[in-house]
């Protein structure tokens, strides 16, 4: 690969995630971001007969290919990314190159399938964990404890846990709850709910972790919950094997973050919970996402007629 395209693809990609920092993009988001394009650099750097301004669709199905057996939604981002990133450059470059009419189509078909979720003795199995007592103390478990609270008793995704800063949590004392304010999708803001009891000692915790640590520290931190030992905010990828280790540890055979989503949902559906509150608290643009929580199951069915 000549240097000189190289450089070209360099720069492109450093104005590209600028821009997304300026307009005030998630931080967590412009990882995720900035991720994808690295690999999809590195892929490029392996093809010397293809100029930058002649990158075709056949190249970004190749290497959507050569990241291997990934998700359909983790491909979706990767096109999203690499699409949003090329109409960037189709608006900008000087030359009148639009990239825009090689890419429009380019979108992963989901497979149908029903969501998985905890079954209840799963589920009894993870809460049991999430009430046992930490050891050891530290900012690093109770930070994972109130990450899965928030996730199992929320029903957020994962792009928005990672977002929450402690201002972000609003104490109604009467009604028992915190309020939580959340940028979800399209920056789009919300608010969660959750039982003060729920989270108290975890978020107490957290708090004098952070008003003991120096303030010349505190300024790369910004009260994000979800800080590592780096002090940087997790990646997706990490919290999803935070996950994924704490799962094989119970004895739990599932995976994914999302997971914990599902079954927020469908707790809520076995509450009776009005589908229009559960669409609200989940964020889903239409009640028909909704929907696939309120579907019965085999013992559902089987309790309704021996009940």
């Amino acid at each position: 690969m000549p240097k000189d395209q190289l450089l070209i693809f360099d720069k492109w990609q450093k104005s590209f995630i600028n821009e997304k920092k300026v307009l005030n993009m998630s931080k967590s988001t412009i990882m995720n971001y900035s991720g994808i394009l690295d690999k999809l650099y590195d892929y490029y750097s392996l093809h010397e007969e293809i100029a930058f301004y002649e990158i075709e669709r056949d190249f970004i199905i190749s290497f959507l290919q050569s990241r291997g057996d990934i998700a359909t939604n983790t491909k979706n981002l990767h096109i999203t990314v690499i699409k949003s990133f090329f109409t960037f450059v189709s608006t900008h470059n000087k030359e009148g190159i639009d990239f825009r009419s090689k890419f429009l189509d380019l979108k992963a078909k989901a497979k149908k399938s029903e969501p998985e979720y905890l079954t209840n003795e799963e589920y009894d199995i993870l809460l049991k964990h999430l009430n046992a007592p930490i050891k050891p103390k530290s900012f690093i478990q109770y930070r994972n404890r109130l990450t899965l609270k928030l996730l199992l008793f929320t029903g957020l995704r994962a792009s928005e846990v990672l977002s929450i800063k402690l201002q972000d949590f609003l104490l109604l004392k009467e009604e028992g709850v915190y309020k939580i304010k959340i940028l979800g999708k399209g920056n789009k803001e919300r608010f969660v709910y959750i039982r003060t009891d729920t989270i108290e000692y975890e978020l107490q915790w957290i708090t004098q972790y952070y008003e003991n640590t120096p303030q010349s520290q505190m300024k790369s931190y910004e009260n994000f919950i979800n800080l590592t030992t780096k002090g940087r905010v997790m990646l997706r990828g990490e919290l999803y094997s935070l996950i994924e280790n704490l799962f094989k540890k119970l004895g739990i055979k599932k995976r994914g973050v999302h997971l914990l989503r599902h079954t927020f949902g469908k707790k809520m559906v076995q509450k009776n919970v009005n589908l229009s509150t559960i669409k609200e608290l989940m964020s889903h643009e239409n009640i028909q996402t909704t929907m696939i929580y309120a579907r019965s199951d085999e013992g559902s069915m089987i309790a309704a007629v021996v009940g």
